[in-house]
């Protein structure tokens, strides 16, 4: 590990509000926009604000390793991998619309050992060290205690951009609908994982997803109590699934009975 003066996290609680202070800046302002696919839009504000936490990253820990969702991975190999997704929630963030956020997670050694989920509307400072527990502004969070599917306030996201999830999550949709107290679709999958982790949602899964996606957030969720899996209710491995299922302890056997995907 290379010599540093701020521990990961202040670096990532630094990198946050740097990336938070150049979103807030451009939040409701004409962006320039591009497409990296059909349904899949980038600003130059989301380049910008990568480039921006990678450089502060590598302040103090030049030796990183990045898996980044605009400029993909780096091609050294470290000790330290650090996952960033800039603005989750691009499309809302086009939109106008406040939900999005900065996620970004850390693995040592091959181990997911930190996660960061910064929303810089709210002033909301999501934080899990593994081990350590979840915090949301310096305040420890867990997850929800309702027990009962019924009851629970639910979340889902439809990528529109790979259509065979959104077509598969659609039959998923239904069949929770009325199994549930209500489904949300906000639109940026690290705010919602944090969202479960303080015990605002209680459950919530996505296929198709991203390690810049979940990252952040899987860790969350863990050090708040609750339970993460793919679709089949195994392992979530960041790197490899796409397909995820995030609740408190109580409801997630009966919410991945009822979530399917043939691509975990």
């Amino acid at each position: 590990m290379a010599s540093s003066v701020l521990s990961i996290k202040k670096v990532l609680k630094l990198a946050c509000n740097e990336a938070g202070e150049i979103i807030k800046k451009s939040f409701g302002s004409v962006k320039k926009i591009s497409s990296k696919g059909k349904n899949d839009w980038v600003t130059t504000q989301d380049k910008k604000v990568e480039k921006h936490i990678i450089d502060t990253i590598k302040k103090y820990y030049p030796d990183s390793s990045f898996i980044a969702e605009e400029s993909g991975a780096s091609p050294k190999s470290s000790r330290i991998q650090w996952i960033i997704d800039p603005i989750d929630g691009t499309n809302n963030f086009i939109h106008d619309y406040p939900f999005f956020c900065t996620s970004i997670g850390v693995q040592v050694d091959g181990e997911l050992n930190y996660g960061a989920i910064y929303d810089p509307l709210r002033k909301e400072f999501f934080y899990a060290e593994k081990g350590l527990g979840a915090f949301l502004n310096n305040k420890r969070i867990k997850a929800s205690q309702v027990d009962n599917l019924h009851e629970a306030l639910l979340c889902t996201g439809f990528i529109t951009s790979k259509k065979h999830y959104a077509k598969k999550n659609i039959d998923n949709f239904q069949k929770l609908l009325f199994k549930c107290r209500s489904i949300r679709r906000d639109g940026s999958a690290a705010l919602d994982l944090a969202y479960v982790a303080c015990g605002r949602l209680d459950g919530f899964w996505e296929l198709g997803l991203n390690s810049w996606d979940t990252a952040a957030g899987v860790l969350l969720v863990k050090e708040a109590g609750g339970v993460i899996g793919n679709s089949q209710g195994k392992t979530f491995d960041i790197l490899k699934n796409k397909s995820l299922i995030a609740s408190n302890k109580y409801i997630f056997n009966d919410l991945m009975s009822n979530v399917e995907s043939k691509i975990l």
